[in-house]
């Protein structure tokens, strides 16, 4: 485990990047969790263990978490899925303020920009 984590900090320093893909926030170490710069975060860690790990990576920001929980499931439609996402970090140009981007991704992209942005 220390190998590993040593190894996440080692590379990095050299620009060269990981992914970290995971149905919950407890089973990163808490190390790894300190190295990642981008989150993003789908629907499902809305209770618990979760929620205060989450709260914690966003810097407990209130309206952020309230709109996470607002989250639907994705299974629990009939009709067309999509799928929330929060996330932090420097991955759009709204991230200098530290303030959690929300978007729906869809499995049908004609209609990505419509929900959206709507114009």
């Amino acid at each position: 485990r220390r190998i590993f984590i040593d190894a996440i900090r080692t590379t990095r320093k050299y620009g060269l990047g990981w992914m970290f893909i995971s149905q919950t926030l407890s089973s990163l170490d808490y190390e790894i969790i300190n190295q990642i710069r981008i989150f993003i975060f789908g629907f499902g860690l809305a209770w618990g263990n979760e929620l205060r790990a989450l709260r914690e990576i966003i810097g407990g920001n209130r309206e952020a978490i309230r709109l996470y929980q607002n989250f639907r499931d994705p299974q629990s439609g009939l009709g067309k899925k999509e799928y929330p996402f929060m996330t932090i970090g420097p991955i759009s140009p709204l991230s200098f303020s530290g303030t959690p981007l929300f978007f729906n991704a869809l499995n049908y992209p004609d209609e990505f920009t419509k929900v959206n942005f709507k114009i």
